[in-house]
């Protein structure tokens, strides 16, 4: 069973707006001695905890944390359910129930967070709430991964913002969290090299910090796409077949692990880079590779064995894309409502043809 006693303590002081020396004095100890409590480094003795729970008004039970512990396998259990969905709805439930039942989990809080971020239409809506989970985060959490995302999900929302002129946010509210970030030299995934190549954790770490390299680099290009009026459709294309070629060459099994949707989305994107330039036949060509995959993805079993020259024996879960995430609907979403193709190229009998395919 765990014990969240030096937390709870924490929290309760907090939220009756408590210094430590008042507790400290009031219960007859060290501020010292509150602080190690807090910190999880010492024990306040048994015999006090009926006067510390008494003095905040709780159970010895609350003041420990056994609810809490007892709670612990549905949070971590409905936490996992969440993080490999990719359907909207489905997230705002689990999340929001979730909320409601463990107001005070910053696990829950972030991720209920990024679902205010990422979902809600008017974001203007939930301004207030955002702000003060974040300013939660971040004065009370002491997970650093946990304070990280939040500060990411406040530089996403302050940045969607920018273009509300009642919102009076401006860019230097967004660049103070930015200067704030952890550069990429800093991040976990850049100290897996200090592994020891005998670690039994060497070839997982590694294999993440890859993928996770390669996915950074692959959305810098994709920012330039959208956002760079000087990147030519050509340029585009060029550029976006390079990319394939790297990720060829990584993935040279034709497991794509983590990028299977980048590799289907950059054959989309080319295709209909060279619709856009009127070469109808490679645009077919690739869109035809953008099914043929999406189907192949469609098919895998969920979890395979990756054989490529580095990634050789890595397992792939494809529920880490998302356990609701389907390749074909949503290539297929993708070519009838965001690629800008006419309806005589829809109509055509070479396109019905592919498209049939996801059918």
């Amino acid at each position: 069973m765990t014990i969240y006693l030096g937390e709870n303590i924490k929290r309760l002081r907090r939220e009756r707006e408590l210094t430590q020396e008042t507790l400290a004095e009031f219960l007859g100890v060290t501020f010292q001695s509150v602080s190690n409590w807090e910190r999880g480094e010492s024990y306040p003795d048994i015999t006090m905890l009926p006067e510390i729970a008494g003095f905040f008004k709780v159970s010895i039970d609350e003041l420990l944390g056994i609810n809490k512990s007892e709670n612990e396998h549905e949070i971590v259990s409905k936490i996992a359910e969440y993080d490999n969905l990719t359907d909207e709805k489905l997230m705002q439930e689990i999340i929001t129930d979730l909320k409601k039942k463990f107001p005070n989990d910053f696990r829950v809080l972030i991720r209920y967070l990024g679902c205010l971020v990422r979902f809600t239409k008017d974001l203007s809506s939930v301004s207030s709430e955002v702000t003060a989970i974040y300013n939660n985060i971040q004065q009370n959490c002491t997970d650093d991964r946990i304070r990280i995302k939040a500060k990411r999900a406040m530089i996403e929302f302050y940045r969607s913002q920018l273009d509300n002129t009642k919102s009076g946010i401006n860019f230097d509210t967004c660049e103070k969290i930015i200067k704030e970030m952890p550069d990429m030299r800093d991040s976990r995934e850049m100290f897996s090299f200090f592994y020891p190549l005998n670690h039994p954790e060497y070839d997982k770490k590694i294999w993440s910090a890859l993928e996770e390299n390669v996915l950074l680099r692959l959305t810098l290009f994709t920012h330039i796409y959208f956002f760079n009026k000087n990147c030519t459709d050509e340029w585009q294309i060029e550029a976006s077949e390079k990319e394939l070629e790297l990720l060829e060459f990584i993935y040279n099994d034709g497991n794509y692990g983590k990028m299977w949707r980048t590799v289907m989305n950059l054959h989309g994107h080319i295709g209909s880079k060279y619709y856009a330039v009127g070469d109808n036949e490679k645009a077919l060509a690739y869109f035809r590779k953008n099914a043929e995959l999406a189907i192949a993805f469609d098919s895998m079993e969920r979890i395979t064995t990756m054989h490529s020259t580095i990634f050789d024996g890595k397992e792939f879960d494809k529920h880490t894309l998302g356990s609701t995430f389907i390749a074909k609907s949503k290539v297929k979403e993708l070519w009838t409502n965001t690629y800008e193709l006419s309806d005589d190229f829809k109509n055509s009998d070479g396109f019905r043809e592919i498209i049939s395919m996801l059918e």
